[in-house]
C-alpha cells in the first residue's frame, strides 16, 4: 500500500526540529476473550495442531516450532563487512545474542536477513526496492540496526527489528503461501512505542514486482497511526489489513469507535482473510490476557475475490513505501484460515514468552533540548564554547546548556551542542568523557535513548554499549562507563520552545504570516522580521506546531487540509499539529496531521502554502533558521 512518501533519514539534521518519542504506556483493559490453554508449547506448532500450519515463521528473539535450533537472523558489521548468524541457544529456545554483543562493540551492525523457521525456507533478505526507491544501493532498504531494539524475552536479552524510514524487507518469490484468493492468517508481535502514520509498517503477503498491482494484491498486517479513509476514532495505533490501494480497519475503513487505539509495549497483531467472504482483525496485549476482535465481516468492496501473489514482506508496502516507524519481535503467515480456538491458544503461548523490558525511545527527528541531572539537580553543560567536557555543573539554561537531540540511521540519537555546533563523542571507544567536537556522526557519536519508569531518560553509548553517567554525583564529566541505571544515569530531557523561520526551497524566500498574521502563510519575504517568526512547539505525541509571532496565533491547516495555512488558532488540535521529517540535504517538510500530507509551496512559492502534497520535493522543503 502506498500512503504517504517515503522520508530518507540519511543526512545532518541542520535544524531544529521535535523529538518523536514515542514511550509505552498502560492501555486500558481489553475487551478480551479467554486464551485457551493448548499441548503445543510454540506458536507454530499450535497453528500445525489447528490445521493451518506456518508457511512462513520469522523471529529475531526466539524459535516458533519447538523443534527449531537454526539461525534466526544474519548481522553484518561495518567495521569489515563480516557476518554472523543469531542462533537459538537451544530447541525451542530465545535467541542467543552474547555473540552479537562482542561481534558488534565499537562498529554497526545491520540485519541483513530474517530466517524462515518452517522448512520452505522463505527467508527475508532487505527489499531491493520498488515503485518507491529506499535509501540504499541502486534503490533498495537497508537493513535495520541489529543492536537498536534490545528487549527481554524469558528473561534472556534479545534483539526485535527497529524499522525505520528506509527499512524494509521482501522475499519476491516465497514458497507454499496463499495465492489469489486462498485463505492466509497472520500474526505479528509489535509495540506501541514506535509507530508513526506513514505508510506502511506491514507483514505479510504483497506484491512480488514491488509495485502496486491494484485492488487485493496484499494481505498484510498494518500496525500504525495511518486512517488512510478519514473518517477514525482516536489516534490509534491500530492492528489493520493492507489489502493494497487502503488499510482497511474495516470494510468501509474506519475503525471501530470502541477501539481507539491500542497502548503496550508488546502488542500481538493479528489478520486472516478467506479471501471471498471476510477478514478478521483482532489485538492482545502479547504479555497477558486474551485476544479482542475490533472487526470480522466482510471485505471492502472490490476487493473480493483476493489476487494476492506470492511475496512476504516486513516493513514496507506492496510498492515499497518505506517511510513508516515500528517493532517487530516475532510473526508467522499460515496456509488456511486460522479458528479463533486456534488464534487464542497462539495468543497464550505468547503470553508464556516472557516478553519484558521494552524501554526504547525513539527520535525520528530533531528537538532542542537541554538535560537536567538526577545526580546533583543541575544542567548538562558543554562549557568554554564546548571546548571542555560535557559535565552537570549549571543552575540555568543558556547557549552552552542547549543541544540539538536529533536521530541518527538505526534508531540511534546524536546530541549537536548549540555551544560550538559540534556533535557529542563518547571519544576514545567511550573510555574518555563526552565532548562536542565531532563534525559529524559515526559510532562513537550515536546513543540508544533510553525511556526510564520515573520519566527520566538515559543514554547508552554504541561506542561500548555502557550507560552514560554524571559521575561523582555530578561533579565529574559526563562518561559511558555504567552496566545499570541509577540516579546518576539518570536525566529529565526538558524541550524547548524556540523561535524558528522556514525558507523556502521553492523560491528562496521567507516564509511569512502576511498581513500581521491575517492573510494565509506564503513564501514571499527576503528578510526576517516578527511576521517570519514562529515559536515552534514540541507536543506530547512528538509533533510540533507553529506559534506565529505576527498575532501569537496558531498556525492550522484549515478546513482539515483542504484551506491555505494560516494563523488564526488559540489553541492546539489535530489541524495545528505537523510531523518535521528532515530530508537528505538537511532542509525539512511538514505533514500535516489534518490529512496527512504534506506542506507544499506551489507554484514556485507564489501561492499560499497549504498541505496537499504526496510527495517530497523542491516544493515541499523548508530550511529551518534558528532565530
Amino acid at each position: 500500500m502506498h500512503l504517504a512518501p517515503s522520508v530518507p533519514r540519511r543526512a545532518r539534521l541542520a535544524a531544529a526540529c521535535l523529538l518523536i518519542a514515542i514511550s509505552a504506556v498502560t492501555a486500558p483493559a481489553l475487551h478480551a476473550t479467554t486464551a485457551v490453554a493448548a499441548t503445543p508449547s510454540l506458536p507454530c506448532d499450535i497453528y500445525a495442531a489447528g490445521g493451518t500450519p506456518c508457511v512462513t515463521a520469522h523471529s529475531t528473539t526466539r524459535a516458533l516450532f519447538a523443534s527449531y535450533a537454526g539461525p534466526l537472523y544474519q548481522i553484518q558489521r561495518s567495521s569489515d563487512s563480516s557476518f554472523l548468524n543469531i542462533n537459538v541457544g537451544a530447541a525451542g529456545g530465545v535467541a542467543n545474542a552474547a555473540p552479537q554483543v562482542s561481534f558488534c562493540v565499537g562498529t554497526t551492525c545491520t540485519i541483513t536477513k530474517i530466517y524462515d523457521q518452517t522448512t520452505n525456507h522463505n527467508d527475508l533478505p532487505i527489499s531491493p526496492g520498488g515503485t518507491f526507491a529506499g535509501p540504499g544501493p541502486n534503490g533498495a532498504d537497508v537493513g535495520a540496526n541489529a543492536m537498536a531494539l534490545p528487549v527481554t524475552v524469558g528473561g534472556k536479552t534479545a534483539y526485535g527489528v527497529l524499522v525505520t524510514p528506509g527499512t524494509g524487507y521482501r522475499i519476491a518469490a516465497a514458497k507454499n503461501v496463499a495465492t489469489g484468493s486462498q485463505p492466509e492468517g497472520i500474526y505479528m508481535v509489535t509495540s506501541s512505542n514506535a509507530v508513526n502514520g506513514v505508510c506502511c509498517f506491514d507483514y505479510g503477503s504483497g506484491e512480488a514486482d514491488g509495485h502496486d498491482d491494484g485492488n487485493a494484491t496484499m494481505n498484510a498486517i498494518y500496525w500504525g497511526q495511518a486512517c488512510w479513509t478519514g473518517g477514525c476514532t482516536g489516534t490509534g495505533p491500530w492492528v489493520a489489513g493492507d489489502l493494497e490501494n487502503g488499510m482497511y480497519l474495516s470494510a468501509a475503513g474506519p475503525n471501530n469507535p470502541s477501539f481507539t487505539g491500542t497502548h503496550l509495549p508488546f502488542v500481538s497483531a493479528w489478520e486472516k482473510n478467506n479471501g471471498t467472504t471476510n477478514f478478521t482483525l483482532k489485538v492482545g496485549d502479547a504479555t497477558t490476557g486474551g485476544l479482542t476482535t475490533t472487526y470480522s465481516g466482510a471485505l471492502p468492496n472490490g476487493y473480493a475475490p483476493m489476487k494476492v501473489q506470492p511475496s512476504i514482506l516486513l516493513g514496507t508496502g506492496g510498492d515499497n513505501s518505506d517511510g513508516d516507524l515500528g517493532e517487530f519481535f516475532e510473526g508467522a503467515v499460515t496456509a488456511g484460515f486460522p479458528t479463533d480456538a486456534t488464534e487464542n491458544a497462539v495468543q497464550a503461548s505468547l503470553v508464556t514468552a516472557g516478553y519484558s523490558g521494552n524501554n526504547n525511545l525513539f527520535a525520528t527527528s530533531e528537538s532542542v533540548i537541554s538535560l537536567r541531572a538526577h545526580a546533583n539537580g543541575k544542567y548538562v553543560d558543554a562549557a568554554n564554547n564546548g571546548a571542555n567536557p560535557l559535565i552537570a555543573d549549571a543552575t540555568t539554561i543558556g547557549k552552552n546548556e542547549t543541544f540539538d537531540l536529533f536521530a541518527s540511521p538505526g534508531g540511534a540519537t546524536s546530541l549537536r551542542a548549540h555551544a560550538n555546533g559540534h556533535i557529542v563523542t563518547a571519544d576514545n571507544a567511550g573510555a574518555s568523557p563526552l565532548i562536542a567536537n565531532r563534525g559529524s556522526a559515526g559510532p562513537w557519536e550515536t546513543f540508544d535513548l533510553i525511556n526510564n519508569p520515573d520519566g527520566t531518560v538515559s543514554f547508552r553509548a554504541r561506542a561500548n554499549g555502557r550507560i552514560v553517567t554524571a559521575d561523582n554525583a555530578g561533579g565529574s564529566a559526563l562518561i559511558a562507563n555504567r552496566t545499570a541505571i541509577g540516579p546518576w544515569e539518570e536525566f529529565d530531557l526538558v524541550r524547548d520552545t524556540v523561535p524558528v523561520s522556514l525558507r523556502a526551497h521553492a523560491n528562496n524566500h521567507i516564509v511569512t504570516a502576511d498581513n500581521a498574521g491575517a492573510a494565509p502563510l506564503v513564501a514571499n519575504r527576503t528578510a526576517v522580521g516578527s511576521w517570519e517568526t514562529f515559536d515552534l512547539i514540541g507536543n506530547n505525541d512528538g509533533s510540533g506546531s507553529l506559534r506565529a509571532h505576527a498575532n501569537n496565533q496558531i498556525v492550522t491547516a484549515d478546513n482539515a487540509g483542504g484551506s491555505a495555512l494560516i494563523a488564526n488558532r488559540t489553541a492546539i488540535g489535530p489541524w495545528e499539529e505537523f510531523d518535521l521529517f528532515v530530508n537528505a540535504d538537511g532542509s525539512v517538510s511538514l505533514r500535516a496531521h489534518a490529512n496527512s500530507r504534506v506542506v507544499t509551496a506551489a507554484n514556485a512559492g507564489s501561492s499560499p502554502l497549504t498541505a496537499s502534497s504526496t510527495t517530497i520535493g523542491q516544493g515541499e522543503e523548508f530550511d529551518l533558521l534558528n532565530d
